[in-house]
């Protein structure tokens, strides 16, 4: 009876540990698994205009006034790309752009909304809201 009651605590005690490893590995596979940030691009040259700052200006702003916390997290970042650098030239050639452009991009999926803003580049609250258009459109696919 002893006998039956020590293998039973021995058992019960290595199901424990075996578990408590599992739960470690599966803790430590989830930090690896890479999501997808929601990134904004806004590419543009070293000669810009009043209108070019005010795209960029007024859309980082959207961004972070809609999605403060995603922002401040890292999950949604705004970039702005000098397209006369070397350096940009690959992430250009990636996401299709060779001029002036605004795109929202998560994943395989992004939208252009250069002509929008552009249009609307000195009204922060239509940028605001074609952002966020763009945003929930991007996220939902």
């Amino acid at each position: 009876m002893k006998k039956t009651i020590l293998l039973s605590i021995c058992f019960f005690m290595i199901g424990c540990s075996l578990s408590g490893i599992a739960q470690a590995n599966n803790r430590k596979a989830l930090k690896n698994v890479v999501i997808p940030k929601l990134e904004v691009y806004y590419f543009h040259f070293s000669v810009r205009c009043t209108t070019c700052h005010a795209v960029e200006d007024n859309s980082k702003s959207a961004l972070t006034a809609l999605y403060p916390e995603n922002v401040k997290t890292g999950e949604y970042v705004f970039k702005a790309i000098n397209l006369d650098e070397a350096a940009s030239k690959s992430i250009a050639k990636k996401l299709g752009v060779g001029g002036q452009t605004l795109l929202v991009v998560h994943g395989d999926v992004k939208i252009d909304l250069t002509s929008k803003v552009f249009l609307y580049a000195q009204d922060p609250i239509r940028i605001k809201a074609e952002i966020k258009k763009a945003v929930e459109r991007v996220l939902s696919r």
